[in-house]
Parts: structure tokens; C-alpha cells; sequence
């Protein structure tokens, strides 16, 4: 073999290592490595004051495309391509999680009479649709931010008319540029977002 065709391999051979280093050294990562948890559990401390519905309102699951309804954690670094961590995922899917934090901040609020859950055989005034538009660590700015999306749909329970509907985006900044802070800033985030889904149904569930 010729000494350029030596050099040649040589030079295939560590653009080759450079690569896999780069993307974060994947086959060198120990087996059997559990990857580590994230969960959503924020809600929001307090709500304002508001004269409280009589009307039960129905909850039903958030739902969300497949690119959200994993564990796997998804970041955003060269729009509109969605990527995900490969060491840290969430402890659950992110609408499973959502939900319970949904019961649990419309509960608090004190907004409606009672807040329940399929299945449920007794009479309700109002359901409450959600779907998860977006739910990323979003390095395309600076600082990065999670940016998280719900948009909501309140329905009469009666005839399923569409009483009205809202969008609700937020952009929290993340505290380190980490998979860790990526998770405290969807928290933030999320408790946000949830006193303005209550504020939302308050408005409407008349």
C-alpha cells in the first residue's frame, strides 16, 4: 500500500471518530446505563379570587402527536427537525403527566363546582379538550427556552358545541443549558400555562 493511499485511510478513519465523539460518543457510553428521569409536577401556587361555576367540568386526556406523546425528551436546535436526548428522558408521557396536573390545578382553583375524569356516569355542565402543540427545549434562541404550546377547547357537555377555544404559548428561559434545566423551565412553564387554562374556563364555563 502506497504512502498516500495510507494517509488517506488515516484521514477517513479520524473524520469517522471525530463524528461519533460528536454525537455524543453514543458507542462509547456504557451498557445498560439507565437514562436519567424528568417529571412534570408543577402547578400553580395560587389562583386569583373568582366567584365559583356551579357546573361540573369533564377532563378529558391531553393529546399530542407522536413527537411529544413519548418519554423521550425533545429539543429543538435546527428548526422545524425535532431531536431527543439520548441520557435523560421524562418519567412518563408528557400528556400522562399533564393531566394529573390539569385535575389537580383546576381542583385548586376552586373555579368550577367539581372537576372529574372519564369515566364518569353523572351529569356535567362543560368538557375540557387539550392537545399539546409543542413541548421542547428550544436552542434556536438565545437564551434557550422551553417552549410549550396547549391549546384548549371548552364544549358543552350537552350538544359537544364548541364554546371556545385558546391557544396557550409560553417560552421560559432555562436556567443551565442542560437536560435538568430544560426540565425546571417546562415546569415553570407549565404551572403558567395552568392558571391560564383555569382562567380560561372560569371566563367561558358561564
Amino acid at each position: 500500500m502506497t504512502g498516500g493511499r495510507v494517509a488517506a485511510r488515516c484521514t477517513v478513519l479520524a473524520a469517522t471518530l471525530i463524528a461519533v465523539i460528536s454525537s455524543g460518543c453514543a458507542l462509547l457510553a456504557p451498557p445498560g446505563v439507565e437514562p436519567d428521569k424528568e417529571v412534570l409536577t408543577a402547578i400553580p401556587a395560587d389562583f386569583p379570587a373568582r366567584p365559583r361555576r356551579a357546573a361540573t367540568l369533564l377532563v378529558f386526556p391531553p393529546e399530542a402527536s407522536a413527537v411529544y406523546d413519548t418519554t423521550l425528551m425533545a429539543y429543538v436546535v435546527r428548526p422545524p427537525q425535532i431531536a431527543y436526548f439520548s441520557r435523560t428522558e421524562w418519567a412518563a408521557r408528557p400528556p400522562q403527566m399533564i393531566k394529573g396536573l390539569l385535575v389537580r390545578a383546576l381542583d385548586k382553583s376552586g373555579y368550577v363546582g367539581a372537576v372529574v375524569t372519564p369515566p364518569f356516569a353523572g351529569r356535567v355542565g362543560y368538557a375540557l379538550r387539550t392537545e399539546i402543540m409543542a413541548l421542547e427545549q428550544d436552542f434556536t434562541i438565545e437564551p434557550p427556552a422551553f417552549h410549550l404550546v396547549l391549546r384548549v377547547a371548552l364544549m358543552a357537555a350537552g350538544d359537544t358545541a364548541v364554546v371556545a377555544t385558546r391557544e396557550v404559548e409560553l417560552r421560559e428561559p432555562l436556567p443551565e443549558r442542560t437536560p435538568h434545566g430544560g426540565a425546571v423551565a417546562a415546569n415553570a412553564a407549565i404551572a403558567k400555562a395552568l392558571k391560564e387554562v383555569a382562567e380560561f374556563v372560569h371566563a367561558h364555563a358561564t
